[in-house]
């Protein structure tokens, strides 16, 4: 009863897709959100470093800004794609990023008001509290892969 003719061809079975296991990890969300809540924690310890340690000017404080400029880069190009719990880490890392360099900035040009050091030594401080502990909440809440409640608001 079989005929020679009505023979289907054998066709492979297509191997399953393989797990990302080492690699690029900038490839995932999750990854590129836990990359840019680590440079954001980076360069404002290279910044602090600079400024109350080493002194302004050191070579810190430019490896600082590279990891803020690595952070913004990341944060700006995926804030609008990726999963809705990524899309919210990017929108608030990008604002903390952003609104912490600015008053770093608005602190530094406050030295150069006569008699302002101590004044300025705590805004500073508190500059780099708030951002370090912002960026510390995001990074626990992205290993759970948990969204920000509310990723444009100023404090947590």
């Amino acid at each position: 009863m079989t005929r020679p003719d009505n023979v289907t061809p054998f066709r492979p079975r297509r191997p399953p897709p393989k797990t990302q296991r080492g690699g690029n990890p900038l490839k995932s969300h999750r990854g590129k959100v836990l990359f840019v809540h680590a440079m954001t924690m980076a360069a404002f310890l290279c910044y602090a470093a600079s400024s109350f340690v080493l002194g302004a000017g050191s070579l810190v404080s430019y490896l600082g800004l590279g990891f803020g400029i690595a952070a913004v880069a990341v944060a700006a190009t995926n804030r609008r794609e990726g999963m809705p719990w990524a899309v919210t880490h990017h929108e608030h890392a990008l604002r903390t990023v952003v609104i912490g360099a600015a008053s770093w900035m608005l602190a530094n040009l406050l030295l150069f008001l006569p008699m302002a050091g101590n004044v300025v030594f705590y805004i500073m401080i508190a500059i780099a509290v708030w951002t370090l502990l912002r960026a510390s909440v995001d990074l626990v809440l992205a290993i759970m892969r948990k969204p920000i409640p509310n990723p444009k608001s100023f404090l947590f």
